[in-house]
């Protein structure tokens, strides 16, 4: 009994990971290819509980029938050979597939022949451990949360700089791998307003856990505004002393890496990931809710938080500099 328990504790605790408030939910899609991919998942449960109903009342019924018991004498000749049986269990598995493989061929294929004339275009390039938005026909950059408007499709290519990294938002649509010196593409139209929580999908490395991103689908209104926040310059004339001290800080320790500016032109750091709109992010560092606290924590020793991070440890920064930075870096809003 203690046992039977055990192993339901442990169950529970794994369970107790899953979480739906990140969105990762593959069984509640948000966009057309994520539907039409639902739609080919269901189809397989369908044809695997067919086969799995098919056997256990076979096995039931065999276990019934020939079970031992009083009276009961099992046959002495054994039919060796039977071609329609035979016949029936070598055909009809190769007819299950043919039923999930061309629909699933059909929907792969077709995805590759839609005409993207008119689609919005989107660049996203991968790093160790953190992600680039470019989005050419507007000229802005931003990281970590990648915008779109709602019911419009969007062809998106996809870089890596460094390794194999995989981009999956699993409510939009399926992954695709960023391969160092290839340019791969994927189209995604999302048709639900919300927040989606996205991924790498393929081992990157020591951080690979915490290289996330977030998926804003707005609709077209509010998607509009983003854009032209995004174009707006910083200004400087309504920040407070220690967000101007802290100005002064990241000037003269991160501006050679980071942009605070959205606009693609801007002549700024393009190192690391872009900063403009910081303050209105829900994540630093892409996995911690943006509190004061955890921007301190990441400023004061990022290689701790995400391990294998490329970002240092910046010196000689006394705790009145570090609160300043973290002070400006939340100011920066859209």
């Amino acid at each position: 009994m203690k046992k039977i328990v055990g192993i339901w504790g442990s169950c529970l605790l794994l369970l107790s990971g899953c979480s739906a408030i990140q969105n990762m939910d593959v069984l509640n899609p948000a966009g057309s290819q994520a539907a039409e991919q639902y739609s080919l998942i269901k189809l397989s449960m369908y044809i695997m509980l067919i086969v799995m109903v098919t056997v256990v009342v076979l096995f039931v019924r065999f276990v019934h029938k020939y079970r031992a018991r009083p009276g009961f004498t099992p046959e002495k000749h054994q039919e060796n050979r039977n071609k329609k049986l035979e016949l029936t269990w070598t055909i009809l598995p190769f007819v299950l597939l043919l039923i999930l493989a061309v629909p699933m061929v059909k929907s792969v294929f077709g995805e590759e022949k839609q005409d993207n004339t008119g689609a919005m275009k989107v660049k996203v390039t991968a790093s160790e451990y953190w992600w680039k938005f470019e989005y050419p026909e507007e000229g802005i950059v931003t990281s970590q949360e990648l915008h779109l408007p709602k019911g419009k499709r969007v062809v998106i290519e996809l870089h890596s700089k460094d390794v194999i990294h995989s981009f999956w938002v699993p409510q939009l649509g399926g992954k695709q791998d960023l391969i160092p010196g290839r340019t791969n593409k994927m189209a995604l139209t999302p048709e639900k307003v919300g927040t989606y929580q996205g991924k790498c999908g393929e081992f990157c490395g020591a951080g690979h856990s915490f290289m996330r991103f977030l998926v804003k689908v707005d609709s077209q209104q509010d998607y509009q505004q983003w854009v032209n926040q995004m174009k707006k310059e910083n200004t400087s004339s309504k920040l407070s002393a220690q967000e101007s001290e802290g100005q002064n800080v990241f000037k003269n320790n991160c501006l050679s890496c980071h942009a605070t500016s959205g606009v693609a032109s801007a002549n700024q750091g393009k190192e690391g990931p872009n900063l403009a709109g910081f303050g209105d992010r829900e994540r630093v560092a892409g996995f911690m809710p943006n509190t004061e606290k955890n921007v301190l924590k990441w400023l004061k020793d990022p290689k701790k938080v995400k391990p294998g991070t490329e970002m240092p440890k910046a010196k000689g920064l006394s705790k009145d500099d570090y609160a300043a930075l973290s002070a400006y870096l939340k100011a920066l809003e859209k």
